[in-house]
């Protein structure tokens, strides 16, 4: 398979580029050039079906620049993951009452607009019959709502609301927003309830299609497969 994986700086990204890249697949992995990534580029000299690249999730020009370099190195690919978002310090703390403004906007720069700029500039890039995953989060229900996390909830409910869009305008291959489990990552660790390698391996099944996704579970599912309520 040829796969694009937004977000690979750190966490469930990398793990997932590493994880495909082990199985054999080409895989295309973009990391935020201004955020540590030492351990993006490294990997990169270990697999020679690994190739990273700097690209900026919200800057336009960096997408559609990395979407151009990936269709002339081989052609459409089989799928695209999109994890890149940001969950700021300031909102583990701060009620909505309180929300810092301006990490408001980022989390809605990077979750929502971020998002959207990969799914402009990458749905013509997946073949008939690919699959085109955008991570999200249980924090995006509007059923069950909480109060921590405001900012990140509120930007992962539009993201949310973008891929449900996004599901209704191209049908000639899957789209799913998937929440990824609370996992034991620098984002996650203080809910975490699984290793990030437990959700690589079950993701990594629902992209290669040895795991099926039932129609009646919905564009938003768990890395399990599994609906999720919207």
């Amino acid at each position: 398979m040829r796969v694009f994986i937004t977000g690979a700086n750190r966490g469930f990204a990398l793990l997932l580029s590493l994880y495909m890249a082990e199985k054999g697949h080409r895989v295309y992995a973009c990391y935020h050039p201004s955020l540590p990534h030492e351990e993006t580029t490294n990997a990169a000299a270990k697999f020679s079906g690994l190739k990273v690249f700097p690209a900026d999730v919200t800057r336009e020009e960096d997408i559609a620049g990395a979407a151009k370099t990936i269709l002339n190195d081989g052609g459409k690919l089989d799928a695209v993951v999109s994890v890149a978002g940001i969950l700021a310090d300031s909102d583990r703390e701060l009620p909505i009452t309180e929300v810092n403004v301006a990490d408001l906007r980022l989390a809605l720069d990077v979750n929502v607009t971020g998002a959207a700029i990969v799914i402009k500039h990458f749905h013509n890039a997946v073949k008939p019959g690919g699959i085109f995953i955008t991570i999200t989060s249980e924090g995006g229900s509007m059923t069950n709502v909480g109060t921590r996390y405001p900012a990140y909830s509120v930007s992962k409910s539009a993201e949310n609301k973008l891929v449900a869009v996004f599901a209704k305008t191209v049908s000639d291959y899957k789209i799913y927003a998937v929440h990824p489990g609370r996992m034991n990552t620098v984002m996650g660790r203080n809910d975490a309830q699984i290793e990030p390698l437990v959700s690589v391996e079950n993701m990594y099944r629902i992209i290669t299609g040895e795991k099926t996704v039932p129609p009646e579970n919905g564009w938003f599912i768990n890395y399990l497969g599994e609906a999720m309520e919207i």
